[in-house]
């Protein structure tokens, strides 16, 4: 039992299966490792891995590693603030999605269970009203996900009502909206019109 617990925590702390992101949906897609941003702001991680099948790999265990995991995390943390919404293991691969109470607990789940898939240093959702003089502060070009033109600043000033994730990470993470895409920085990478690949540093992403 020991030996087969070892395994699943190396199988979640294991490296992203990519695949290919397909067209934009705006339900979650767990196809691929990815943040998932609703339009109320609520937060889901869904962290999809590879593996070798062995018969020591069981999806009745690894659910249970994974609840006892999110069970350890919200006694210390406080309850309800992460949640496993699935897990499956089929034909070599792994997917378990995930429900945050807040962005701090996305940052300090991913971070103590070393999901490098999904792993920040900051994410916040707000109105593009309330985080555009940062980002004016900070000379943000921003680009319009319709063509890939950059937006002027009265474009970018009058979708003000619209969702801003504002994500800083260390390496690429994949952001998918809820809403489609209006906005993105400069140095964000549009894959379809709800999904995005961040950089290292902060980006900024804005859909409906």
């Amino acid at each position: 039992m020991k030996k087969r617990k070892a395994v699943l925590a190396v199988l979640l702390t294991a490296g992203m299966l990519t695949g290919c992101l397909g067209k934009g949906s705006s339900t979650l897609n767990s196809e691929s490792s990815r943040i998932f941003v609703t339009e109320e702001g609520t937060l889901q991680s869904a962290t999809v891995e590879s593996y070798v099948q062995q018969d020591y790999y069981n999806e009745d265990e690894l659910k249970a590693f994974l609840e006892e995991a999110v069970s350890q995390y919200n006694g210390a943390n406080g309850q309800n603030q992460v949640t496993l919404d699935s897990c499956t293991l089929d034909k070599g691969t792994a997917k378990m999605v995930f429900h945050y109470a807040s962005a701090e607990a996305l940052i300090g789940f991913t971070t103590q269970y070393e999901d490098k898939a999904n792993l920040v240093e900051s994410i916040e959702v707000n109105k593009l009203s309330e985080v555009y003089s940062q980002s004016e502060s900070e000379k943000v070009t921003f680009i319009k996900a319709s063509d890939g033109k950059k937006a002027d600043e009265k474009a970018v000033s009058k979708k003000g009502s619209s969702q801003a994730v504002v994500v800083t990470s260390a390496n690429p993470v994949t952001i998918q909206t809820q809403g489609k895409i209006l906005l993105v920085s400069d140095n964000v990478v549009i894959k379809d019109s709800h999904t995005v690949q961040t950089t290292k540093g902060k980006s900024y992403i804005i859909f409906k």
